[in-house]
């Protein structure tokens, strides 16, 4: 599809010269009413991407600006504990199956009667409590400065 300068800058919100400038060494085509006609898709590409393939400067702020835009949006979501870093997801994921793996190997063989199921559930909070009290101390003890402990 072909299209003008005024075309474009109706289309794109740049203003004229801005569209002009970009125009300037690429192949036209006369329209009906005399206009230079541009390839749309090599206009539009050059207005935000650059003959050198570079985005451009208003290209590039654009997406600066979306990049912190989102950043301070993944922020505010930690802050109101709606996210979770990754590596604290992974850890507890990690940690959260070694203690029901130890807890089931370590009542084998064990007949699954009312109390022993209530006995086994009763492991896992307690050692669940263990586990967040530990986690806990180690985010102290790291926004202290202080060194902690290995995984």
């Amino acid at each position: 599809m072909k299209i003008s300068i005024n075309y474009a800058t109706a289309l794109t919100g740049k203003a004229r010269s801005t569209v002009k400038r970009h125009t300037h060494d690429l192949e036209s085509s006369p329209g009906k009413k005399g206009a230079l006609l541009y390839d749309s898709r090599v206009l539009l590409e050059r207005l935000y991407i650059g003959s050198d393939g570079a985005p451009t400067a208003s290209e590039a702020l654009r997406q600066l600006t979306i990049a912190r835009t989102e950043q301070v949006r993944l922020q505010n979501a930690q802050a109101r504990h709606e996210v979770y870093p990754a590596d604290d997801v992974r850890y507890l994921y990690k940690h959260a199956f070694a203690i029901v793996t130890a807890t089931l190997k370590g009542n084998e063989n064990r007949l699954l009667s009312f109390e022993t199921v209530n006995d086994i559930l009763r492991q896992f909070r307690e050692a669940f409590e263990r586990f967040f009290e530990s986690w806990k101390a180690e985010e102290v003890a790291g926004a202290n400065g202080e060194k902690a402990m290995e995984e």
